[in-house]
């Protein structure tokens, strides 16, 4: 009932503060701008990591009052994003930041026993923390996205190992209620303040939980409900090498944007989000409830992942007429 109370608080909270945060970032003008690597037409206002920080922190202070250690390294990751949504950070800054803030979780007990040495089981943490922080800043490139896929996999993984539920299930109310705002057509983003710190959160949740297995076991249960942020982040990082197009900056060609050109609604893609991101905690699941079941989980989701990856890895968002459907999305864009 008590982590049921918190979910609850957690996204009433959110909810009630997107909308003086959405006023004030209007009377400031701390706005996402259209631009050509933007997928909106009008300006939206950020602050609604804010929110959903706000709800999580008074949701873990209540609840989980022990945990406070954990809540000041998000709300530092939250700091590092909002003031780069305010004022610039260049990438660097941002990157040695969140080293350090990872290095620092590590050092509170969030490490991934995969191997008999703690010092490279540390190192992997915080190459696992600091990747999936980034991810998650990737995949906020549509309405409800990475809101919807923060959600589920905090959700699956406070299911999947109930020992994470107490940081995993605060975040991922405070992320449901700002999904209301978020969703399609998005009223408010989260920006860098909300999707670097819900980014760092879930890695925290990840590595707790599988801190509670080891070796294969804890692979699975480390990456598998995270499948779609791995899925759209390698996605992006291969197309943009083959193209030679900088890593780190923006562009529309996610697995969200290459959906849209292919004929599907926002909705359809948020559904295929939610389906994805259960599939693979449901693997997970079932990896720790059977024997070595690994070999015959991996390899059908392996050949899906691979499939739909090569698939839309060939659909080419920025060379015209790459698809049929390409040019089609973009009169109706234009009008």
């Amino acid at each position: 009932m008590t982590l049921l109370l918190s979910f609850l608080v957690a996204v009433a909270i959110a909810l009630v503060l997107t909308y003086p945060l959405r006023l004030l970032a209007l009377r400031f003008g701390i706005m996402d701008r259209p631009g050509p690597r933007k997928g909106h037409a009008e300006p939206v206002p950020y602050l609604g990591g804010l929110a959903i920080f706000a709800g999580a922190a008074v949701s873990i202070s209540v609840f989980q009052p022990a945990e406070w250690d954990i809540l000041a390294l998000l709300g530092l990751v939250a700091l590092i994003g909002l003031v780069d949504d305010v004022r610039y950070l260049p990438v660097w800054i941002k990157l040695i930041g969140e080293v350090a803030i990872a290095a620092s979780a590590v050092a509170l007990g969030f490490s991934w026993n995969v191997t008999d040495s703690p010092e490279l089981n540390g190192g992997l943490a915080i190459i696992w923390i600091v990747g999936l922080t980034n991810s998650f800043n990737l995949l906020d490139n549509m309405d409800g996205l990475a809101s919807t896929a923060a959600a589920c996999a905090l959700v699956a993984l406070a299911l999947i190992v109930p020992s994470s539920a107490s940081l995993a299930l605060p975040l991922a109310g405070a992320t449901v209620g700002f999904w209301f705002v978020n969703r399609p057509q998005a009223r408010m983003f989260m920006g860098d303040a909300g999707s670097l710190m819900l980014g760092f959160g879930v890695a925290l949740c990840s590595i707790g939980a599988a801190d509670t297995e080891r070796g294969l076991h804890s692979l699975v249960i480390l990456a598998f409900p995270l499948a779609l942020a791995i899925f759209d982040t390698s996605l992006v990082i291969a197309s943009r090498l083959a193209t030679g197009r900088p890593i780190q900056l923006g562009g529309q060609d996610h697995f969200s944007h290459r959906l849209r050109l292919l004929g599907w609604s926002p909705y359809q893609i948020l559904a295929a989000a939610v389906a994805g991101s259960f599939t693979g905690a449901a693997c997970a699941s079932l990896a720790l409830s059977f024997p070595n079941p690994q070999a015959w989980l991996a390899l059908p989701l392996g050949v899906i992942f691979v499939a739909a990856w090569a698939g839309l890895l060939r659909v080419d968002p920025y060379v015209v007429g790459a698809h049929p459907q390409v040019e089609v999305v973009r009169e109706q864009r234009r009008g």
